[in-house]
């Protein structure tokens, strides 16, 4: 009876860490144009019923220094469809506004989403700075990583056009329908400056850690469930 108790929780654990488990995809770019670098990551992280999502952005380049080295925008596509998704809030660590300022910059103005929007055509998503509800302009509140540079001169982060930033990682926020689990994301380009676009590549989709902790418990109790029965044995009852 034990035994079974023990199972049962287990059991009761698996079906909790699997409803509340997240599916993490990431992505990293890393590139150079004309002599500027640009490097970045995105991690997708989905509600495992896929009704919402956080998109982290962060910009690995390290100080980040120039215009066209900062993120302004990302697409990509899923392998279902919502119905609708809507960008909720934007999260930023830090604005700060660099025009004809050195580093460090004082703080900038401005609050979420920070002019970023999100729309969707031919299967495919674009998020960006510089929204204006059907295109983007992609300045400002770009995304600079936390050790950035700021100097005079043109195409430098003080620019005054394409300030304020917004120091990283940011995070996207957003809410789904007409999903009911996580999709698979692919074809993830970042946009950067004005912007220059560059694919990028994909690690494996994963549960969080937890919920693996969960399944594990689960799988073991199973197994001892499984040692108790007679070797060579599977029991089966049917309801008559």
């Amino acid at each position: 009876m034990r035994l079974k108790q023990l199972m049962a929780g287990a059991g009761l654990m698996m079906a909790a860490s699997l409803a509340s488990a997240n599916v993490v995809y990431t992505f990293y770019a890393s590139g150079v144009t004309e002599n500027y670098a640009q490097q970045g990551s995105a991690v997708f992280s989905f509600s495992n019923d896929g009704s919402s999502l956080s998109v982290t952005l962060a910009n690995t380049l390290n100080p980040t220094a120039a215009i066209q080295s900062e993120i302004t925008g990302l697409g990509f596509n899923f392998s279902f469809m919502p119905t609708t998704m809507t960008l909720m809030s934007v999260d930023a660590q830090q604005v700060v506004d660099c025009s004809n300022s050195s580093s460090p910059c004082p703080a900038g103005t401005g609050s979420s989403p920070f002019g970023w929007g999100a729309i969707a055509a031919n299967g495919s998503f674009t998020m960006g700075a510089g929204f204006n509800g059907s295109a983007f302009a992609y300045q400002p509140y770009g995304i600079v990583n936390a050790n950035y540079l700021s100097v005079a001169g043109g195409g430098q982060l003080s620019t005054p056009s394409n300030n304020p930033l917004l120091v990283g990682p940011v995070t996207f926020n957003f809410v789904l329908t007409g999903l009911t689990f996580a999709p698979e994301v692919g074809s993830v380009v970042f946009a950067f400056g004005d912007p220059i676009e560059i694919g990028a590549l994909a690690t494996s989709a994963v549960p969080e850690p937890q919920s693996l902790a969960l399944v594990g418990l689960g799988l073991i109790a199973a197994g001892w469930s499984l040692r108790r029965q007679r070797p060579g044995r599977v029991q089966l009852t049917a309801n008559r």
